[in-house]
């Protein structure tokens, strides 16, 4: 699995951008709520990344036990 970042870039007018990379799965979503809520709380805009709809490998396994 890629090494997991998150990228935050504080536009001149304010404005945040986060990127989150090598996080599979919808993860990405609740590991960078913290930030988000540091932030302001307010989110705008939220576009996921082709990461997201992969299946994380613990999530393979909870489903393999499930199963």
């Amino acid at each position: 699995m890629a090494e997991e970042s998150v990228e935050i870039v504080i536009a001149p007018d304010g404005t945040v951008e986060m990127r989150v990379q090598g996080v599979a799965g919808p993860h990405c979503v609740e590991d960078t709520d913290p930030l988000v809520r540091l932030l302001g709380g307010a989110v705008e805009h939220h576009e996921l990344t082709d990461e997201a709809y992969q299946q994380g490998e613990e999530d393979e396994r909870d489903r393999l036990w499930q199963g």
